[in-house]
């Protein structure tokens, strides 16, 4: 269990923070705007509610709890992780993330849920940049499996690990974000991803335990056979599992080299070469793909 401080109780800031205590974090919540902090528990509620009417969940409660700050410092101050989720104004990220820097551990990992925005240019006024980065979850939280992480030029491998770490527990995927746009699913893409999960809902219900969620592989171990990672990994297999990492339609079939990861469909995969853009999973340079034809 760890500690964890959300910035910013808008609609993605509290959907963050439900997700995490539902996962079993202790969770702080602060938000400048009082009426907004007051709303947390009821939003919080609600969702909980339909995600059980749906089949999304398999607690009846979250495992953690939610705590609503209405000081900065306070919030931060001893959490292990801070997430900020507030508007799109680099500004006022920047202002943020200075303050949050100067208020927290000396080894916090400090991350923005910005969509748009680079964190180089987010933690610019920060001290100790290289435990900030991107970290964006995408929407709806609940039931989306993908987590899409942009490292600062000079985060650590350490700080990355520790969030990975994290995530991966949470039943979640940590995937870099390839190129500078970043992945917006489809409504099609969204309802596929909310199937799967009542699906697996489905298979675990009356047997008493809560299995780790299917997502689709964007971890791979080089030329690992599929099958023995799942199972040592204890994953339930699914057709997302093939999907590619970047159209999310078409199987994956293309092999990158040097690294040998295999995370993409091959149109894909040459479209990142044309691009000169880093393999999505290790971000090492691309020199050639490789076309794959499964059997």
């Amino acid at each position: 269990m760890v500690l964890i401080a959300v910035v910013g109780a808008g609609m993605m800031g509290i959907k963050i923070a439900g997700e995490l205590a539902y996962h079993g974090h202790r969770v702080k919540i602060h938000d400048s705007n009082l009426s907004s902090l007051n709303k947390v528990h009821e939003v919080l509620n609600y969702d909980l509610k339909q995600l059980r009417a749906e089949g999304l969940i398999s607690q009846a409660q979250f495992l953690g709890q939610v705590f609503c700050m209405s000081l900065l410092e306070e919030a931060v101050k001893d959490a292990e992780l801070i997430i900020e989720a507030v508007i799109e104004d680099l500004e006022v990220k920047k202002e943020l993330f200075h303050y949050i820097a100067q208020n927290c551990k000396s080894d916090a990992v400090i991350a923005s849920n910005t969509m748009c925005l680079d964190i180089n240019d987010i933690n610019s006024k920060t001290a100790h940049k290289e435990r900030t980065l991107g970290l964006r979850f995408l929407f709806p939280v609940y039931y989306i499996p993908e987590v899409e992480i942009c490292p600062a030029k000079v985060t650590t491998t350490g700080v990355i690990e520790r969030v990975r770490r994290m995530v991966e527990k949470m039943g979640k995927t940590l995937f870099f974000r390839s190129g500078q746009q970043p992945l917006v699913l489809s409504e099609q893409q969204r309802e596929d991803r909310k199937i799967a999960r009542q699906k697996e809902m489905l298979l675990t219900s009356g047997i008493g335990e809560y299995r780790e969620r299917t997502v689709p592989g964007l971890r791979h171990k080089g030329n690992e056979d599929v099958e023995k990672m799942h199972k040592e990994e204890g994953v339930i297999p699914s057709d997302l599992d093939r999907d590619c990492a970047i159209c999310m339609e078409r199987v994956r079939d293309c092999l990158l080299q040097p690294c040998h990861h295999m995370v993409t469909c091959f149109p894909c995969g040459q479209m990142l070469q044309d691009r000169r853009d880093a393999c999505p999973i290790c971000r090492k340079n691309i020199e050639q793909t490789i076309k794959v034809f499964h059997t």
